[in-house]
């Protein structure tokens, strides 16, 4: 009963700072250890006027786990090996919606989904199978992560040079703001399996960082 209680003593902006940092410490911990970062933007094909908005973000969550698990399986040739469970690729995603620069946007970024996409920070290890940086790889092969007729339009990576922590705290700023929920954050891997089961959300991992942060 001790968690709960903890929790509810905690304020929306409180959990939201708790959950910012514990999830970017995900990150910054492995940079540390020589992984490199990327601030990773996925784009999806309009999902429907009359969907709900939780059905919208779960499509975009399940999109973004196939590309993860696509990914994985050219980052490791065998990702589930004991070997190599701590070296998987990390991914903090958040949904996102456009602020007030959006004018200065494309119109055609902002009509699918009313702008609504997922970004956020991502960690590759060193020594997989895939020699290229992220980046290079996915403006080489990123059409290779959309399916054709599938809800994921482009994926987007950007090696980050400065401050991780900050940038991960930028990627949050909807969420601060009140425009997205704890609910449309997805993180992986998985803490059981990447390739089996729904994607992993916010409310399922955060409170034990949470709880360590008190």
């Amino acid at each position: 009963m001790t968690e709960p209680l903890i929790l509810a003593n905690l304020s929306r902006s409180e959990q939201i700072h708790q959950l910012t940092g514990g999830y970017g410490q995900l990150v910054i911990d492995r940079v540390a250890d020589g992984w490199s970062p990327y601030l990773l933007v996925l784009k999806f094909c309009h999902l429907g006027h009359h969907r709900r908005r939780a059905s919208v973000i779960a499509q975009m969550h399940h999109a973004a786990e196939g590309a993860y698990a696509q990914l994985l399986f050219r980052t490791w040739k065998h990702p589930r090996a004991r070997s190599v469970r701590d070296l998987r690729p990390v991914w903090v995603l958040v949904a996102d919606v456009p602020g007030s620069g959006s004018r200065r946007q494309p119109v055609r970024d902002l009509l699918p989904n009313d702008g609504l996409h997922l970004q956020g920070v991502v960690a590759m290890p060193p020594g997989s199978r895939l020699c290229e940086p992220l980046d290079r790889h996915l403006a080489q092969m990123g059409d290779r992560y959309c399916p054709r007729g599938g809800p994921l339009l482009a994926l987007h990576a950007t090696s980050i040079t400065s401050d991780v922590a900050y940038v991960n705290s930028y990627n949050f700023k909807s969420l601060r703001r009140g425009r997205v929920e704890l609910d449309d954050v997805l993180i992986l891997p998985r803490p059981a399996s990447d390739l089996e089961g729904r994607p992993c959300r916010a409310t399922e991992p955060w409170r034990p960082l949470v709880l360590d942060r008190l």
